[in-house]
């Protein structure tokens, strides 16, 4: 059964382990391929728990941990905020489970943090997370051509968004 619980310290071993997954780490973060080591996540940790715009989970079959979702850069006044998410275990990818987190992380922002936009990145050669998004609702905003540089090559970057439909423009 997929859970979703809050990240915390003890995630920061599984943070390393995934986010130098050659597997992951190809679609997410930054510098696409950019690898970590425990003191780089435990500094990353100790910010996170200071910073207000954010709010990071790990995504668990029953207690063990699998990936980890979140929102970053939550802006009150915008009501908006930047969805990411990596399933961290390879025996867990294509199994329908990005899809249960982020139904759970879409609903989180709407409803209780009160958003009206969240909004993602992706690669567009990232075809099956593209495919996930636009079945949950999200729609391209713009495309960005040669954004990021991975092994030699340069790919275009999607700028995706969903709308809480549900909500009050004030």
């Amino acid at each position: 059964m997929i859970k979703i619980r809050k990240h915390q310290q003890k995630d920061i071993p599984y943070r390393v382990k995934w986010l130098s997954n050659p597997n992951v780490n190809k679609f997410i973060g930054d510098e696409l391929g950019q690898k970590t080591n425990l003191q780089k996540e435990k500094e990353w940790f100790a910010n996170y728990l200071k910073n207000r715009n954010k709010k990071f989970f790990t995504i668990c079959d029953n207690s063990k941990p699998i990936g980890f979702i979140g929102l970053s850069n939550i802006s009150k006044p915008n009501k908006n905020a930047d969805l990411f998410i990596a399933i961290g275990e390879d025996d867990y990818r294509g199994k329908g489970i990005g899809k249960i987190a982020m139904e759970w992380i879409i609903d989180y922002g709407f409803k209780k943090l009160k958003l009206h936009k969240i909004n993602l990145g992706v690669t567009k050669d990232n075809i099956s997370a593209v495919k996930l998004y636009q079945s949950l609702g999200f729609v391209i905003e713009g495309e960005m051509r040669d954004e990021v540089f991975y092994e030699g090559k340069f790919y275009n970057f999607l700028s995706m968004a969903i709308f809480n439909r549900n909500q009050n423009k004030k």
